[in-house]
């Protein structure tokens, strides 16, 4: 799994630096953020393949800026690594669609066979379909979406027709045409086909 890029956001320098070393070692491109907001800030100027971040932190929590990362882009997948674990936090991991959560002290090894296990399943969520890019996240933030057109813009974008993502989303047919319809406004396109072409630009 050599070669993927982390980001490890966390605010206690000593583990930073510890576990950073040790992933470099390994052969991982790392990238390391004292706070959420630096954190944040990195994700945006590139697409790391998997963020690991602490949940206790002095500004905004770790569960925040998971929230926003995952808003930016749904496939990376994103690790809580964390001392002050409780069963509210691990729900609400669960609930962001976080992929793993793990309880500092942490085994080396165990840490390795997380990451690469996270890791794999990006993979396979991108080789099972054409997936919205980095940029196209972007894209969709500046447009000022709300989460629901979010989440519609970016199964119309792989290709799934109105019944389809009603069915994904739980939503009638009709509230997905609704959706679109704001949507091309906000983007300033007109046609479904120029989705793809507005977003891959």
């Amino acid at each position: 799994m050599a070669g993927y890029s982390i980001l490890l956001i966390d605010d206690e320098e000593i583990l930073l630096e510890a576990v950073s070393d040790d992933l470099r070692e390994s052969g991982y491109e790392v990238t390391t953020a004292i706070s959420g907001d630096e954190g944040l800030s990195s994700f945006k100027s590139r697409q790391h393949d998997l963020v690991i971040i602490d949940l206790n932190m002095g500004g905004r929590d770790g569960l925040e800026i998971s929230k926003e990362i995952k808003l930016l882009n749904p496939n990376t997948p994103v690790m809580i690594l964390t001392g002050y674990g409780s069963i509210e936090t691990a729900i609400e991991a669960l609930r962001l669609d976080l992929d793993d959560y793990v309880l500092k002290p942490v085994n080396r090894d165990d840490l390795f066979e997380k990451i690469k296990h996270c890791l794999e399943k990006r993979k396979n969520k991108f080789s099972a379909g054409p997936q919205p890019t980095f940029s196209q996240n972007i894209k969709i933030e500046e447009a000022g979406l709300t989460r629901r057109e979010k989440e519609v813009v970016q199964l119309a974008a792989q290709g799934y027709n109105d019944d389809e993502i009603a069915k994904m989303l739980s939503i009638s047919a009709f509230t997905v045409k609704f959706h679109l319809k704001r949507i091309f406004k906000k983007l300033g396109i007109h046609k479904r086909v120029e989705l793809i072409v507005s977003l891959g630009k």
